[in-house]
Parts: C-alpha cells; structure tokens; sequence
C-alpha cells in the first residue's frame, strides 16, 4: 500500500491494516518507545545509537541492498556557476552549525553534505544502482 505522507502510515500501522512498514526512526519513535511499534530491523549499513539492540538489515539475515534517503536542494538547469558556488558555501556552512548537528542528532539523519559535483555523481550513480535493483526485482523502469 502507499499512502501519502508518515501520518497517514502510522495511523494504518496502529489500526492494523498493515502488518510492518519502512519508516523514519524519529518519526516513529514516540510510539516505538511507548511500546505500540516494535522494529523489527533497520534499513542502514550501520546501526543507530538510540537503537543499538536493533539490527540492520543484513545482520538480520537479509542480504539486499541499503538504499539510502537522499535529500537534496535542486536548481534550474543552466543556473550561473557563481549562483552555484554562493549556495554550495551557504549550505556547506550551515552544515557546521550547532543547530545542523542538532538537528541531524535529533532526527537521526546520517550527515552527507556534497557540493553540486559529488551529489551530480552520486545521484547518476544511484540511479544506476536503483535501475538495477528494480530490474533484479522484474520491474519494468521506463527512462
């Protein structure tokens, strides 16, 4: 099933219409610690430090690939590269802050700050990847 938001999948989770879900750690962590969610495993390479009794997925016998959450901030084709290099120092200097490294702890989000060379790269390699995956699983991809 999809549904359109964490909301929406938390509620159809706690009513009974789903038996298990993919779903951020922070998101579910208020009904995790009061015992109404149980994880089962966890979708990274690593486990995280406020569930450290919890495996990852390969240490729980499953042997597929972790696909990360990639966020992003995108612009137009064609932008200047000087707009481009104001934006790469912005948010490289934001990623420094106090409040970033609060917000990444609390959330916890792995920290993977790239300038717009490494995640140009990075997003032709996971498409790749995710193209590949997807065709192992007998999914048809169009582009």
């Amino acid at each position: 099933m999809s549904f359109p938001g964490g909301g929406e999948r938390i509620a159809a989770l706690l009513g009974g219409h789903v038996n298990m879900m993919v779903i951020e750690p922070e998101e579910a962590g208020e009904h995790i610690r009061a015992g109404n969610m149980r994880l089962l495993a966890q979708v990274s390479e690593t486990r995280l430090r406020s569930y450290p009794n919890v495996p990852t997925l390969k240490e729980a016998g499953f042997d597929v690939p972790v696909v990360p959450q990639v966020r992003g901030v995108v612009a137009p084709p064609g932008i200047p590269k000087e707009n481009v290099e104001y934006w790469e120092d912005f948010f490289r200097k934001l990623t420094r802050t106090p409040s970033w490294q609060k917000y990444i702890s609390d959330n916890q989000f792995e920290d993977g700050y790239q300038n717009a060379a490494d995640l140009a790269k990075f997003y032709d390699e996971f498409t790749g990847r995710m193209r590949e995956i997807l065709k192992d699983a007998g999914i048809k991809t169009v582009r």
